[in-house]
């Protein structure tokens, strides 16, 4: 199923008037309604943008929401996320999507290392090249653990334990900024 831009804005209208239930329940009825201004097609999303009601009808600088990124709603699933405006600008959100919430393959540091030793292993230097570009990288293993890796590495597996050093030592933790918050799921909504 392809999720199409009126179920994306359907999707998001219904968010945003629940959102607006809840204030006027805790009896804030004065709360500024949210609107959509525009949607855009994304081979992953559709990135639907809200602003107040106000400002979209008068542009009115004291009326205008900030520090916003848009909503994201999943074209297979219809899954309703946000990002912040730092991860919109930046598109630091593209990989994570990608990864945590699609479970598609991103490439990461790790693999890049491995091409580096790929092409080390290759080069004159041999498999010992190899070697030490990998304990340059990856402090934290032992020569004979060093060894075991390159080997693996091109006998086609890297031992998982082996790994397992290599991956934090390489790849950082998404940064909580420029993560995609998923609706219902993120302790934060």
């Amino acid at each position: 199923m392809i999720i199409e831009r009126n179920d994306a804005i359907r999707v998001v209208e219904e968010h945003l008037e629940r959102g607006h239930q809840a204030w006027v329940a805790a009896g804030a009825e004065q709360f500024r309604r949210n609107v959509i201004v525009s949607v855009v097609e994304h081979e992953l999303v559709w990135k639907v943008y809200v602003q107040s009601e106000e400002y979209a009808r008068t542009p009115d600088a004291a009326a205008m929401l900030v520090g916003h990124g848009p909503y994201l709603v999943d074209r297979v699933d219809g899954g309703l996320h946000s990002i912040g405006v730092v991860s919109e600008i930046k598109g630091a959100w593209e990989d994570d999507y990608r990864g945590r919430i699609r479970g598609l393959p991103v490439r990461t540091p790790v693999d890049d290392l491995h091409d580096e030793l790929r092409t080390a292993a290759e080069a004159a230097g041999g498999r010992m090249a190899a070697v030490r570009a990998l304990r340059r990288s990856v402090t934290g293993l032992s020569p004979a653990h060093a060894l075991a890796y390159v080997t693996g590495l091109l006998a086609g597996e890297v031992p998982a334990q082996l790994l397992a050093v290599a991956h934090p030592a390489l790849v950082k933790p998404v940064d909580r900024v420029l993560a995609v918050r998923v609706y219902g799921v993120d302790v934060d909504f």
